[in-house]
């Protein structure tokens, strides 16, 4: 019995022979796209499928989101997902070429990052092969640092500077303790002791309901604007005078008393990393408007083996034929297909609208 992983190595090979049975007897061009002239062979194509095939974790966390196999090979719709973002991935590249714009190691080393996080972490990324690594690190900095040229802001780091001068609360950072409650009638005399002077810490320990922070004297820790805390606290995190004790704030839990200790900026430096990520958000309007204008003109073909490519703006992609381009493989006890777990794609590979690093 052949495992999930040995049934997707064989998908070179599969392919290869439903090539030639697809093209009658004649031969089949080895490309699997040409993008602007620049080619992308099928032999890039499948080492990345091979890439993906050999890393069951990976192949574990997009299969909980997005359909890869068909009867234990990678099916046509995942393969055209693939290769849509190749050809994607290749206009960046081309374009950066066309600025005379080189990715410099801080570049990289981001890049890297980046895609360890859209993949679900740097334990995933470590289980493929060093050379795809570096390919994935690549193109991740590629789009980041198109981005970054889109916002007309200079480098990554002054552009990053730049958002983090520009945006001031979106960094700021509350410290807060608190004290949960059951009713309003609670949270008012609880109040109403805070006011006459008993200590916070010590009455959170008494009486608060979060077993979590109440040991702590309700110290909840520091947040910034674009936490997961409730809207309600969220709100009154952020609006409250520092220092004083606010009235009864309701949420789905029960009735908070909320003590802001400090709220502040921290300098740049502290904050330059998430700086540079919200440059990046900021810039994706730009990379989206950059990737409608330049698909429209691309000239790009597919090799019919692997469906054609739609351009439809931001949804242009590879639609894969109506037969599939890989022959089936005999299913095993492992290859029935994961539930779809969540909604949205998988981080990568999948369809790019518009590319996302």
């Amino acid at each position: 019995m052949r495992s999930p992983r040995s049934s997707l190595l064989a998908l070179v090979s599969v392919t290869a022979a439903f090539a030639l049975l697809a093209a009658g007897c004649g031969s089949v061009s080895s490309y699997a796209a040409t993008v602007d002239g620049t080619r992308i062979s099928k032999a890039e194509l499948e080492e990345e499928l091979r890439d993906i095939a050999a890393n069951d974790q990976y192949l574990k966390y997009i299969e909980s989101q997005v359909q890869v196999r068909s009867s234990g090979v990678f099916d046509a719709a995942f393969t055209a997902r693939v290769l849509t973002q190749q050809i994607v991935y290749e206009l960046v590249h081309q374009d950066l070429e066309r600025r005379k714009i080189t990715l410099t190691r801080a570049d990289l080393d981001a890049g890297r990052q980046s895609a360890a996080q859209r993949m679900g972490g740097e334990e995933i990324l470590n289980g493929f092969d060093p050379e795809y690594q570096e390919t994935l690190a690549r193109r991740a900095a590629e789009v980041t640092v198109l981005s970054f040229v889109l916002l007309e802001q200079g480098p990554p780091d002054q552009a990053a500077k730049a958002y983090y001068d520009s945006h001031p609360d979106e960094f700021a950072q509350a410290c807060v303790n608190h004290i949960l409650v059951a009713t309003k009638e609670e949270g008012d005399q609880v109040k109403g002791r805070l006011d006459a002077g008993e200590p916070f810490a010590e009455v959170a320990k008494q009486v608060s309901r979060d077993s979590g922070s109440a040991p702590q004297g309700g110290e909840l820790g520091c947040f910034t604007r674009d936490n997961q805390l409730v809207a309600e606290f969220a709100q009154a995190m952020f609006t409250q005078p520092v220092g004083q004790v606010g009235p009864p704030v309701q949420t789905q839990y029960g009735f908070h008393l909320i003590l802001v200790k400090s709220r502040d900026v921290p300098p740049y430096d502290q904050v330059a990393a998430a700086a540079r990520d919200k440059a990046v958000a900021a810039g994706q309007e730009k990379l989206a408007n950059w990737f409608n204008g330049v698909i429209e003109k691309a000239e790009v073909d597919v090799n019919p083996q692997y469906g054609r490519f739609e351009k439809k703006g931001g949804d242009s992609q590879v639609v894969p034929p109506q037969a599939p381009t890989t022959a089936p493989a005999a299913p095993t006890a492992g290859d029935q297909q994961q539930p779809h777990q969540h909604p949205e794609p998988a981080p990568a590979p999948a369809p790019a609208p518009a590319p996302g690093p």
